[in-house]
């Protein structure tokens, strides 16, 4: 097996990415600039802005950072790229599913779909194998392990603590009244899809298997960024006086210092270059020359 020394989006993953960007941009200037641009109850839109503050400082310049470094050759480059992807592909379609319904709402359905697609196509193209092989025995991985089943029991216990009580009593959880919607979109998106994720790659990296070398990356980039967003959020909402308390900002901005640790070492444990000398992964096939 050859190990890849460059790993590059595609054009069309590269065109997905700048689109992603730029209508981010657009989103977020509404977002802040334009009053009434959310229609959202109080309670929902304190949280709206604290995630807008982390879009804003964090989740777009990291997937820039990203996208140029990958588009550089760089695989460590690549990672990040995904794991910021995969942050705006949660955040964008919490907006396009969540959201009262505004002016903007194709642009929302527009960066849920560009995030999904783009994300899923950055995957498809890496070879697990090589990366595992490139990572070797340089991960903490009994350490990682243990952080993703915590994270993972965090998110069950965390929802099911305010579902289960509303279930048993016939009536919805707080955080559904306060916010004045049908349901939540992120109790389904982190028990359905976040949950059993972060259990199987945990699983699978305990085990050596080659994706969960690659998801790990990812799931510390979506942590950190989750941490980092939900202490915005806790945040904002004690700044207006709508609950939020400082242990939680506390606890997730833990969260989010311990993922940025791992996520650090997981970067660090992937080699420069290839070793005994071998040559890098040819290029795809059916992929124009040049950059």
């Amino acid at each position: 097996m050859m190990i890849p020394r460059r790993a590059s989006p595609r054009r069309w993953q590269v065109l997905g990415t700048v689109l992603i960007l730029v209508l981010s941009g657009v989103a977020l200037a509404l977002g802040f600039l334009r009053p009434g641009h959310y229609r959202d109850a109080p309670y929902h839109l304190a949280q709206i802005f604290g995630q807008d503050v982390v879009t804003l400082v964090v989740g777009v310049p990291l997937l820039a950072v990203g996208l140029v470094s990958a588009r550089r050759g760089s695989l460590r480059g690549y990672i990040v790229w995904l794991g910021a992807l995969g942050y705006m592909l949660y955040t964008w379609a919490s907006y396009a599913l969540m959201l009262y319904f505004n002016e903007f709402f194709l642009g929302y359905v527009a960066l849920f779909g560009l995030s999904l697609y783009v994300f899923v196509g950055g995957l498809v193209d890496l070879d697990a194998a090589a990366v595992s092989e490139r990572i070797g025995d340089r991960l903490p991985r009994r350490l990682i392990v243990a952080y993703l089943l915590g994270m993972g029991a965090f998110i069950a216990l965390g929802w099911l603590a305010d579902i289960v009580p509303a279930t048993l009593s016939g009536g919805v959880p707080e955080a559904v009244r306060l916010a004045r919607v049908p349901t939540s979109v992120i109790y389904a998106m982190d028990l359905a899809i976040l949950l059993p994720a972060v259990v199987l790659v945990a699983l699978w990296l305990r085990a050596r298997r080659p994706w969960g070398a690659v998801f790990t990356g990812v799931l510390l980039v979506k942590f950190a960024t989750l941490g980092l967003a939900v202490m915005a959020m806790e945040a904002w909402l004690w700044q207006t006086g709508q609950g939020g308390a400082a242990p939680m900002i506390g606890l997730f901005a833990f969260i989010a210092l311990v993922s940025l640790g791992l996520g650090v070492s997981y970067l660090q444990a992937i080699r420069s270059g290839a070793p005994n000398g071998r040559a890098p992964t040819p290029e795809r096939a059916g992929d124009p020359p040049g950059p």
